[in-house]
């Protein structure tokens, strides 16, 4: 018997419950481990600003920093600038 696949538009509970099941629970960005000291946040890959959808497939778990310094930002041109 095969788990129910997630629904298509997830709430913010549903994704970090599914992440939180995964072995590896980092930040997509820097690697940092959640835990008491870093909190997992929800981010849009492509921002919902610039035309991103709230699907599985555009999300990625982030630390707090790193989701405040992308913001809404494109993801490419985010991650190539110094930080």
């Amino acid at each position: 018997m095969r788990a129910p696949e997630p629904p298509v538009h997830p709430s913010r509970r549903d994704v970090l419950r599914r992440w939180e099941e995964l072995e590896d629970w980092s930040c997509a960005y820097c690697d940092a481990s959640f835990g008491p000291m870093v909190v997992a946040e929800v981010d849009h890959i492509r921002p919902i600003a610039k035309g991103g959808v709230h699907e599985w497939g555009n999300l990625a778990p982030a630390c707090s920093i790193c989701n405040g310094a992308k913001s809404d930002h494109d993801v490419d041109n985010w991650l190539s600038k110094p930080r």
